[in-house]
């Protein structure tokens, strides 16, 4: 008997192949194909199927007039002491309405990418080469979590969506599907300088477009489906949350070629303490932006997990006219600013959920909601991260000189400028980059990189000692 709660997968085949060949001393040309396979990740509490009920399930201490001095703390009935117990006693259905369920596909499916690029070389000197290439993956199997108890359709605004749910005694689901796609492509080229003479830098370009219809699970964001039940999961395919276009970067270092060992002055003295010993490091990178998402302004429809504005000309040209969906919308006079990083003109609203008869709660006591994808699409609006925002540029710079002391011990001081141009870093337009399309989307806050937040400029000076 199977115990397990899904079935592994056991037949995964990751082939690998690359070649090399170099038709002169100076060129060569490489290339490289590989399958590779994730595992089960988890992501959190989301696909546990411990959390189903009745095994798993939650209530809220509630106190709006709770007063600390007298220790008046009103709760729903629940208490330290009994916990859950008085509930339980009741009958979990006279204490819970409409729970929420966990589940996964039966087969566990790995996901997959298959990676491949392909690259010249060619070597100017022995010191100076340059790499162009094609990089790219498709990736398959992507963790996905639609709701498979989600609404069958849209209702009116006045008409309860839960009634069309698929099991309307439960509320929405936590499914693990292996369903999402994505891809990355990218063409790519690199200037390298060995160091040579006290010289050397690296210096790259990348030209590139990633997109999925899955957006990011530890984000938060995987879920954000506009009807899952309506409207294929394919039709989310986009600009990939992390998407960046263009990206430059440069790391060079350089030992001025005066005083002992190098190329001029190479003798001890007092000119050898003053000029000799010098260099400095210098990190340079700039990037567009990453990609977000506008929200309409207007009510939006019963069963709609999410719904998208829709962009309708180029949204950094200024000046035009609302939409007639959008009406009273100021134009923006300029953008790309903290302001109006957007002219909200370009963008048009979905039809509004007023359209939709209230045929439930009026004559007919069971509805015949919007339920096919041409008649939900015109209320759900576009896809998401229908635009970038803010991109981001850093030159961080180090100079330093060693003092030699004894034999090969030497003592170095340095002095680290962080941000050299003290260039701000602002994050995404609007609340976290979700936005409504009538405001252009004023920036509030500063970007973030992960645990890395990029600050303004700042001086570090240090000394070591090299023994």
């Amino acid at each position: 008997r199977n115990r397990s709660l899904i079935n592994s997968q056991d037949t995964n085949f990751s082939p690998r192949v690359g070649f090399a060949y170099s038709p002169t001393d100076r060129f060569v040309v490489r290339a490289g194909f590989g399958i590779f396979f994730g595992g089960l990740e988890s992501i959190g509490g989301a696909p546990n199927p411990g959390f189903n009920y009745p095994f798993s399930f939650s209530s809220g201490f509630t106190a709006p007039a709770c007063d600390a001095t007298t220790n008046t703390c009103p709760t729903d009935g629940l208490t330290l002491a009994t916990g859950f117990q008085d509930a339980i006693n009741q009958g979990l259905q006279n204490f819970l309405s409409t729970p929420g369920l966990v589940g996964s596909q039966t087969q566990f499916r790995s996901s997959y990418s298959e990676q491949y690029n392909l690259s010249t070389q060619y070597a100017f000197s022995p010191t100076l080469s340059l790499t162009t290439g094609f990089v790219g993956n498709v990736s398959r199997r992507l963790t996905a979590f639609p709701d498979q108890n989600a609404p069958i359709g849209l209702v009116g605004p006045q008409d309860n969506s839960q009634n069309i749910r698929p099991f309307p005694g439960f509320g929405g689901s936590q499914f693990v599907a292996y369903e999402g796609v994505g891809s990355y492509n990218s063409g790519q080229v690199t200037l390298e300088k060995r160091n040579a003479n006290g010289l050397y830098f690296l210096a790259t370009y990348t030209y590139s477009h990633a997109l999925d219809d899955t957006a990011t699970p530890l984000n938060g964001g995987a879920n954000t489906y506009r009807s899952a039940l309506v409207v294929p999961i394919g039709y989310e395919y986009t600009n990939s949350d992390w998407d960046v276009r263009h990206r430059v970067t440069l790391n060079a270092s350089y030992q001025l070629p005066f005083g002992k060992g190098r190329q001029y002055l190479n003798r001890g003295g007092f000119l050898n303490e003053v000029a000799g010993g010098w260099a400095a490091d210098l990190v340079f990178v700039a990037q567009t932006g990453n990609p977000f998402t506008v929200s309409p302004n207007n009510s939006r429809a019963n069963g709609a997990n999410a719904a998208r504005a829709i962009l309708l000309h180029d949204p950094y040209a200024t000046g035009g006219s609302a939409d007639p969906s959008n009406a009273g919308t100021q134009c923006a006079t300029k953008t790309k600013n903290i302001n109006n990083w957007f002219n909200p003109c370009a963008f048009g609203n979905p039809r509004p959920s007023s359209d939709i008869p209230n045929t439930q709660t009026d004559s007919d006591p069971v509805g015949h909601p919007l339920d096919t994808l041409s008649a939900v699409l015109p209320y759900l609006g576009t896809a998401r991260n229908q635009i970038y925002g803010p991109g981001y540029n850093r030159i961080n710079m180090s100079v330093f000189k060693n003092f030699t002391t004894f034999e090969s011990q030497y003592l170095q001081v340095r002095a680290d400028i962080f941000n050299l141009f003290n260039t701000p870093a602002f994050g995404q337009p609007g609340n976290g980059g979700a936005n409504d399309n009538s405001t252009g989307a004023p920036i509030t806050s500063t970007r973030s990189l992960g645990a890395f937040t990029p600050n303004p400029r700042f001086f570090q000076l240090a000394a070591k000692y090299y023994f």
